[in-house]
């Protein structure tokens, strides 16, 4: 007798629920049927756990129709049509329900995408993948009654999936319900977005006066970053990239000069977009120089007039021009890039008859070294350069004779 003893008083330890609509009705939305699952488990837990089995089996009918009732009370869209209890020390709990009236036949989506272009509209569209079919597997089938009861189900898919797949957006729901539902669901940036886009474009190759009619174009595309999620934008770097860039390869500028454009986004609530723009074919630039604590001819403007005979090899003409003297200088040249950042040359000034050897070499994104020898061998002159921006430089001169700072417009 001791194991009956034993059996008598074993409890009710969990619960186990099943959720049918018979071999007639169509099944409910596996969302909403797991939803009925867990409201009928926690009736379960609170009118069966603790109880002993043979106190569960004893009662078994009480028990079935104290669930129905429960559960038939806070149930919307469906009938409790049975209950069946299996008794033990986990307990299974089988319910069966009924649609009542009308069931959802089509379920129409509405984006809302506040405000945004179509292009960008689409970009969000495909983020968000297959939402109209997560939300499909809610709602279709489902009673037209049900639709506020298992609203709750229909926003946490939705908010389940823009966490996963646009998580700098969050949204707002609403739900019309018929046989043909509308779902109506509204996407609003969150965290910090973007006030502020500057556009700046440089070259080494063509002068800046020449990027000014491209500017336009680049600042129109570079605007749709306004209002933006900063982690959306660089999340999406290589597309907002590729718009810009596509922006400026578009405009009749880039096109006639044979000119590459590479865009940098450095994404933030003022974001900076800079453009370097070259070109492989010419190398044009027109600076003007005024120098600070130099003797004489201390302002200049300086042309310099290149084609690519290779890619690592130019020929050129610079042409200096000194307001002060009414003097030209004519040097014609030819320079060869050792590596990205170091090109060493040659020059002739025509006027002087004297040969000059030169090389510049980057420091980095603003800073260059120069240094230019006559033919004697003997040091002329030596510069370091910062780019303050794309139409202005400071350049410390150093020469045999003097020194003085140079203020250089890159026009």
């Amino acid at each position: 007798m001791p194991s009956v003893v034993s059996a008598a008083g074993d409890t009710v330890d969990s619960i186990t629920v099943q959720v049918t609509t018979g071999d007639t009705a169509p099944a409910p939305p596996a969302r909403i049927t797991k939803r009925m699952a867990a409201s009928v488990h926690t009736i379960g837990e609170n009118v069966l756990a603790g109880h002993t089995i043979v106190d569960v089996t004893e009662k078994k009918a009480s028990y079935e129709k104290l669930v129905r009732e429960v559960f038939d009370r806070i149930l919307v869209g469906y009938s409790v049509k049975q209950v069946n209890i299996t008794p033990g020390t986990s307990t299974r709990i089988m319910v069966e329900v009924t649609p009542w009236g009308e069931v959802i036949n089509n379920v129409i989506l509405d984006i809302d995408f506040n405000g945004l272009s179509p292009e960008l509209a689409n970009l969000m569209q495909r983020d968000l993948g297959n939402i109209e079919e997560r939300i499909d597997s809610v709602l279709l089938g489902l009673p037209i009654d049900a639709v506020d009861w298992a609203g709750g189900v229909s926003k946490s898919v939705v908010s389940e999936l823009l966490s996963a797949q646009l998580p700098e957006f969050r949204s707002n729901l609403e739900i019309v319900p018929g046989p043909t539902t509308i779902v109506k669901l509204s996407l609003i940036p969150q965290g910090k977005l973007i006030q502020d886009v500057r556009v700046s474009l440089r070259s080494n190759t063509i002068p800046n006066v020449l990027l000014l009619q491209a500017r336009p174009t680049v600042t129109e595309a570079a605007n749709t970053l306004n209002g933006l999620p900063v982690a959306f934008v660089e999340r999406h770097r290589s597309y907002f990239t590729e718009k810009i860039k596509t922006a400026a390869a578009e405009h009749p500028v880039t096109r006639r000069y044979e000119l590459t454009v590479n865009p940098t986004i450095d994404a933030s609530a003022n974001t900076e977009i800079s453009l370097d723009v070259e070109t492989t074919k010419y190398n044009l630039s027109l600076e003007g120089y005024l120098d600070i604590g130099r003797q004489d001819d201390s302002t200049s403007l300086k042309l310099h007039v290149g084609k690519y005979a290779s890619p690592k090899d130019e020929l050129f003409l610079d042409i200096e021009f000194i307001p002060n003297s009414v003097t030209w200088r004519f040097l014609p040249g030819w320079g060869h890039s050792l590596s990205s950042v170091t090109t060493v040359g040659i020059k002739y000034d025509i006027s002087e008859k004297d040969g000059v050897l030169w090389t510049k070499q980057d420091l980095g994104s603003n800073w260059q070294l120069r240094l230019e020898r006559n033919q004697s061998w003997s040091l002329n002159e030596l510069g370091v350069r910062y780019k303050l921006h794309e139409f202005l430089s400071a350049e410390y001169v150093f020469t045999d004779n003097e020194n003085w700072l140079r203020l250089v417009g890159n026009l």
